[in-house]
């Protein structure tokens, strides 16, 4: 107990010692000067910077260069223009939602038993795909609702009508 006592007596001179050590300088102003004003950050301000004059080549500050413009030689060759590119979606590209099943009810319905299986659904359909992936959206817990896993493809915009007349939902 007594080496305790000890070592908490040395920590505690330890610490009293560095906030001491560490603490703002107690300089005081010469008597017959004034003090200086504290600023902000405690510390006293530069003196103002003076100006020094430039060299004799130097060009005055008025003076505004032109500005650098490429001159092209005649034999350089001229920039490639680029075919415009072609948008596959003219009409864009929206996302759509199917459930993979039925709270409990066992399976799923036919063509829709992994996400390839529902891709190639809709690729069978005539339904342009751009890309498919699973998601879980939050659903109530009751039996005859949907499962919180999803099926969500985006497909082309205009072939919306014919997702959803498969039982598909705008997302």
């Amino acid at each position: 107990m007594k080496r305790y006592f000890t070592q908490f007596l040395m920590i505690a001179a330890l610490m009293i010692l560095m906030v001491s050590a560490c603490g703002p300088a107690g300089s005081q102003a010469p008597a017959g000067e004034p003090a200086a004003e504290p600023t902000l950050s405690g510390l006293q301000q530069a003196p103002a910077a003076r100006a020094t004059p430039l060299p004799e080549n130097y060009p005055p500050p008025e003076q505004v260069l032109p500005e650098a413009t490429p001159t092209l030689s005649a034999d350089y060759p001229a920039r490639p223009t680029l075919p415009p590119t072609v948008d596959p979606y003219p009409g864009g590209l929206v996302w759509v939602l199917r459930p993979v099943g039925t709270q409990c009810e066992e399976g799923t319905e036919p063509g829709y038993g992994n996400l390839r299986e529902a891709q190639s659904t809709l690729t069978a359909a005539s339904i342009k795909v751009a890309q498919a992936e699973m998601t879980e959206l939050m659903v109530t817990a009751s039996c005859g609702s949907p499962t919180s896993a999803h099926y969500r493809v985006e497909i082309a915009a205009e072939d919306l009508d014919a997702a959803l007349s498969l039982g598909w939902i705008e997302e």
